[in-house]
Protein backbone atom coordinates (compact mmCIF):
# COMPACT_ATOMS: atom_id res chain seq x y z
CA UNK A 1 0.00 0.00 0.00
CA UNK A 2 1.09 2.94 -1.16
CA UNK A 3 1.28 6.06 2.17
CA UNK A 4 1.26 9.73 1.31
CA UNK A 5 4.37 11.56 1.79
CA UNK A 6 4.60 14.32 3.91
CA UNK A 7 4.35 16.65 1.41
CA UNK A 8 0.92 14.93 0.27
CA UNK A 9 -0.28 15.16 3.37
CA UNK A 10 0.63 18.91 4.53
CA UNK A 11 -1.09 19.77 0.51
CA UNK A 12 -4.00 18.03 1.60
CA UNK A 13 -4.38 19.74 5.27
CA UNK A 14 -3.19 23.41 3.69
CA UNK A 15 -6.31 22.23 1.02
CA UNK A 16 -8.99 21.85 3.55
CA UNK A 17 -7.96 24.78 5.51
CA UNK A 18 -8.28 26.96 2.79
CA UNK A 19 -11.72 25.51 2.12
CA UNK A 20 -10.94 23.87 -1.09
CA UNK A 21 -11.41 20.79 -3.54
CA UNK A 22 -8.67 19.10 -5.19
CA UNK A 23 -10.71 20.33 -8.26
CA UNK A 24 -10.64 24.06 -7.33
CA UNK A 25 -6.84 23.80 -6.70
CA UNK A 26 -6.13 21.47 -9.47
CA UNK A 27 -7.48 24.30 -12.17
CA UNK A 28 -5.92 26.88 -10.25
CA UNK A 29 -2.68 25.51 -11.49
CA UNK A 30 -3.40 24.07 -14.94
CA UNK A 31 -3.57 20.83 -13.73
CA UNK A 32 -6.30 17.95 -13.06
CA UNK A 33 -7.79 16.75 -9.94
CA UNK A 34 -5.90 13.29 -10.40
CA UNK A 35 -2.87 15.25 -10.19
CA UNK A 36 -3.55 17.12 -6.86
CA UNK A 37 -5.40 13.89 -5.41
CA UNK A 38 -2.26 11.59 -6.75
CA UNK A 39 0.23 14.12 -4.61
CA UNK A 40 -2.41 13.82 -1.45
CA UNK A 41 -2.32 10.07 -1.92
CA UNK A 42 1.72 9.59 -2.18
CA UNK A 43 0.97 8.47 -5.94
CA UNK A 44 2.92 11.48 -7.52
CA UNK A 45 5.82 10.06 -9.79
CA UNK A 46 6.17 13.43 -10.77
CA UNK A 47 6.26 16.16 -7.19
CA UNK A 48 5.15 19.46 -8.48
CA UNK A 49 7.85 21.35 -10.19
CA UNK A 50 8.86 24.82 -8.15
CA UNK A 51 6.65 27.09 -10.59
CA UNK A 52 3.78 24.96 -9.64
CA UNK A 53 4.58 25.04 -6.16
CA UNK A 54 4.82 28.77 -6.04
CA UNK A 55 1.36 28.83 -7.97
CA UNK A 56 0.00 26.26 -4.67
CA UNK A 57 1.35 28.60 -2.52
CA UNK A 58 -0.07 31.52 -3.58
CA UNK A 59 -3.55 29.62 -4.32
CA UNK A 60 -3.53 28.79 -0.60
CA UNK A 61 -2.70 31.98 0.25
CA UNK A 62 0.13 30.86 2.97
CA UNK A 63 2.62 32.67 5.07
CA UNK A 64 5.76 32.64 5.59
CA UNK A 65 5.90 29.63 7.46
CA UNK A 66 3.79 27.92 6.41
CA UNK A 67 4.97 28.86 2.59
CA UNK A 68 8.65 27.93 3.90
CA UNK A 69 7.88 24.37 5.33
CA UNK A 70 5.31 24.16 1.83
CA UNK A 71 8.80 24.45 -0.11
CA UNK A 72 10.89 22.63 1.91
CA UNK A 73 8.02 19.60 2.02
CA UNK A 74 8.01 19.44 -1.83
CA UNK A 75 11.31 19.60 -2.17
CA UNK A 76 12.15 16.54 -0.42
CA UNK A 77 9.23 14.98 -2.19
CA UNK A 78 11.94 15.47 -5.39
CA UNK A 79 14.46 14.22 -3.42
CA UNK A 80 16.08 17.56 -3.25
CA UNK A 81 17.40 20.19 -1.79
CA UNK A 82 15.47 23.45 -2.67
CA UNK A 83 17.68 25.78 -4.47
CA UNK A 84 17.34 28.31 -1.83
CA UNK A 85 19.14 25.94 0.59
CA UNK A 86 21.64 24.35 -1.89
CA UNK A 87 23.32 27.84 -2.61
CA UNK A 88 23.31 28.15 1.19
CA UNK A 89 24.79 24.44 1.66
CA UNK A 90 27.45 25.25 -1.20
CA UNK A 91 28.56 28.51 0.10
CA UNK A 92 29.16 27.18 3.51
CA UNK A 93 31.38 24.55 3.13
CA UNK A 94 31.47 23.32 5.97
CA UNK A 95 28.09 22.75 6.25
CA UNK A 96 28.73 19.56 4.22
CA UNK A 97 31.77 18.64 6.20
CA UNK A 98 29.07 18.58 9.36
CA UNK A 99 26.13 16.37 7.43
CA UNK A 100 29.17 14.17 6.42
CA UNK A 101 29.97 13.74 10.37
CA UNK A 102 26.47 13.51 10.87
CA UNK A 103 26.17 10.38 8.09
CA UNK A 104 29.29 8.85 9.57
CA UNK A 105 28.65 9.00 13.15
CA UNK A 106 24.83 7.95 12.30
CA UNK A 107 23.87 11.22 14.21
CA UNK A 108 20.24 11.34 14.65
CA UNK A 109 17.15 13.45 14.86
CA UNK A 110 17.02 14.04 18.56
CA UNK A 111 20.69 14.93 18.85
CA UNK A 112 20.57 17.47 15.84
CA UNK A 113 17.39 19.07 17.61
CA UNK A 114 19.66 19.58 20.86
CA UNK A 115 22.67 20.95 19.14
CA UNK A 116 20.24 23.44 17.29
CA UNK A 117 18.61 24.42 20.38
CA UNK A 118 22.28 25.33 21.92
CA UNK A 119 22.81 27.29 18.54
CA UNK A 120 19.49 29.04 19.24
CA UNK A 121 20.28 29.69 22.92
CA UNK A 122 23.64 31.44 21.70
CA UNK A 123 21.94 34.53 19.62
Amino acid sequence: MIEPTEFGKYLREKRKAAGLTQDDLAESIGKTSQYISNIEKGKNNAPPNDSDVESLISKLNLGDVAARDFRRLAAADRNKLSDMQMAYLFKHKSLLELIDYGVENKINDSCWKNIFATLSNGK
